[in-house]
C-alpha cells in the first residue's frame, strides 16, 4: 500500500506533528510506503528519519501546482489528508486520480465538508463530540464518519512507584503559543490560588513557544514568597517526556499529552485549548474523552476561577492519587494505546482500497468546474478591487488619525508649556508677595520707629517746659 499523506500547520512541532509521525512508523513498520507533504523543518527530518519520503512546500498557489504535478505521475493507493490547505491539495489529487480520499479531523470544526463530501471514502474524526458535529453540519457523511481517538506510545509506561515525600511534583505541559493562551491562563489560576500557594509543591513545567518568556515571568510572579519552585524543561522528546512525567505526583496537561500522562500512572486534569474539563476519574472519563481532553469547550466562558485548585486539593490526598493512578493506566491500556488506532486506520485504509476511489467525469463536470472557476476568478478580481478601496480608505483614515493624534501631542505639549510658564508666573508672583510682605513689614517697622521717636520728642520737650518753670531755670531760660 503507497499512502499520500499531505499535512499543514503553522506551528514546528505539537500534537498533530505526533499523531502523523505515529501513523507513519506504523504504516512503514507493516512494510507500507508513505509520503508526506509538509513544510520544511524538523517535522521533515522526523519523518525522514523514520523512512518515510517527504515532499517540501510552503503551500503557496504556485508551489502547490509544482506539488500537484509530481504526485499525479506517482502510484498512490489512497490519500490520508489533514484539513484546510493539505486537504485543498489532497482532494484535488484523488479525484484526479481516482483514489480514495480519507480525512482526518481533529477539532470542533468542519473544514467545509459539504462542499466536497461526495469524493471523500472516509472521516475519522478523534472523538465522538466531533464525529456528531459533523454530521450535525453534514448529514450526508454519517456513514462515512469513524471514530478513531488518538493513541499513546508504549514508551509511556507506569515504572515503580515513588517514595512518599513531604514535597509533592505538579507537572505542567503544554505548547506555549498565543492558541494555548487559555491553558496557559487555567494553570496560572492554579498557582495564583492562595489555597494552592500554601501547599508544599514543586512545579516542572515542559514546553516552549512564542509565549514562553511572558508566562515564565508571570508563573515567577505568583510563586514569589510560597516557598514553590518551578523548573523549566524546555520541549522534550518523546523519549525524554515519559521519564520527567513518572517524577511528578500529579500532571496538567491538554490533548495527547493528557493522555500520555495518564499512561504512566498519574493523576492528570485535562485543559485544553478550547476548554477545561478537570480530573480524570471513573465518572468523568468519557465525557473528556469525548472532548478529546479539551478540544472542544467555550474557553473562558467555561471556566471559574478556583476550579482547577480544587481538583489540586483533591491530589493532597496520597491514597486517592494512587487510586486514580491506577484507574488511569487501566483506561489508557484498555482505550487508548497506538497500536490499537493504527491498526485501526490501516484496516480503514484496506476498506477504502477495496471499495475504490471516487469516480469522476471530468468531460461532464467540465463546463461546471471552468464556470466556477471563472466565477470565482471573476469575484475575487472585484473583491480584491474592494479589498484596495477598503484599504486605501484605510489608509487615509490612519493618516487622519495620526494627524489628529500629532495635533493633540501639539496642543498637549502647548498646554504642558503654558503650565509650566503659569507655575513660573506664580512662582514669580509668589516672590514679589514675599517682597512686598517684607517691604510692609518694614514699613510698619519705621513707622512704630517714627512713634516711637515722637514720645521720645514730646517727653524732652516736657522735660524742658519743666525745668523752665524751676526756679533755677530762669538762669537757663
Amino acid at each position: 500500500m503507497n499512502i499520500l499523506l499531505p499535512v499543514f500547520f503553522h506551528s514546528a512541532m505539537g500534537g498533530l506533528h505526533l499523531h502523523i509521525l505515529s501513523s507513519v512508523k506504523h504504516v512503514l513498520r507493516e512494510g507500507h510506503d508513505v509520503t508526506v507533504v509538509c513544510k520544511p523543518g524538523p517535522f521533515a527530518e522526523e519523518v525522514r528519519t523514520l523512512g518515510g519520503q517527504v515532499i517540501e512546500t510552503d503551500y503557496s498557489t504556485d508551489d502547490v501546482k509544482r506539488v500537484i504535478e509530481q504526485v499525479r505521475v506517482q502510484s498512490y493507493d489512497v490519500v490520508y489528508a489533514h484539513p484546510f490547505d493539505s486537504r485543498q491539495l489532497g482532494l484535488a489529487v484523488a479525484e484526479a486520480n481516482q483514489i480514495p480520499f480519507v480525512l482526518v479531523i481533529h477539532g470542533m470544526y468542519h473544514d467545509d465538508i459539504q462542499q466536497y463530501h461526495q469524493s471523500v471514502s472516509r472521516i475519522i474524526a478523534v472523538s465522538e463530540q466531533i464525529a456528531a458535529y459533523l454530521v450535525e453540519i453534514c448529514p450526508e457523511v454519517e456513514e462515512k464518519v469513524q471514530v478513531i481517538t488518538n493513541g499513546v506510545s508504549d514508551s509511556f509506561v507506569p515504572t515503580d512507584e515513588s517514595q512518599p515525600s513531604e514535597r509533592l511534583v505538579g507537572l505542567f505541559t503544554s505548547r506555549l503559543d498565543a492558541d494555548k493562551l487559555f491553558i496557559l491562563d487555567v494553570f496560572l489560576d492554579a498557582l495564583k490560588d492562595e489555597r494552592v500557594k500554601s501547599l508544599p509543591i514543586d512545579w516542572i513545567v515542559i514546553g516552549d513557544g512564542t509565549q514562553r518568556e511572558k508566562y515564565e515571568a508571570r508563573y515567577e510572579e505568583a510563586l514569589a514568597g510560597t516557598g514553590q519552585s518551578m523548573e523549566w524543561l524546555g520541549w522534550l522528546n518523546q523519549e525524554e517526556l515519559p521519564q520527567a512525567m513518572r517524577r511528578a505526583d500529579f500532571i496538567i496537561a491538554p490533548g495527547r499529552s493528557a493522555l500520555e500522562a495518564m499512561a504512566v500512572g498519574k493523576p492528570t486534569i485535562a485543559v485544553g485549548s478550547k476548554g477545561y474539563q478537570g480530573l480524570v476519574t471513573p465518572e468523568t472519563w468519557q465525557s473528556i474523552a469525548g472532548t478529546n481532553f479539551g478540544g472542544i469547550g467555550t474557553k473562558y466562558d467555561g471556566y471559574t476561577s478556583g476550579q482547577i485548585g480544587d481538583e489540586i486539593l483533591r491530589l493532597v490526598d496520597e491514597s486517592f492519587r494512587r487510586e486514580i493512578a491506577s484507574f488511569s493506566v487501566k483506561l489508557v491500556d484498555e482505550h487508548f494505546r497506538d497500536e490499537q488506532s493504527q491498526r485501526q486506520l490501516v484496516e480503514l485504509f484496506q476498506a477504502v482500497m477495496s471499495e475504490g476511489g471516487p469516480v469522476v467525469d471530468f468531460h461532464d463536470m467540465y463546463p461546471f468546474h471552468r464556470y466556477e472557476q471563472l466565477h470565482y476568478f471573476r469575484s475575487s478580481h472585484l473583491l480584491e478591487g474592494k479589498l484596495e478601496t477598503k484599504e486605501k480608505q484605510r489608509v487615509k483614515i490612519r493618516d487622519e488619525r495620526d494627524e489628529a493624534r500629532r495635533n493633540t501631542n501639539q496642543v498637549k505639549r502647548d498646554l504642558i508649556a503654558a503650565n509650566r510658564t503659569v507655575r513660573e508666573q506664580e512662582k514669580t508672583i509668589k516672590a514679589l508677595e514675599k517682597e512686598l510682605e517684607t517691604l510692609r513689614q518694614s514699613a510698619q517697622e519705621t513707622v512704630q520707629q517714627r512713634d516711637e521717636f515722637q514720645l521720645s520728642a514730646e517727653e524732652l520737650r516736657s522735660q524742658i517746659e519743666r525745668v523752665k518753670k524751676h526756679p533755677i531755670g530762669k538762669f537757663f531760660a
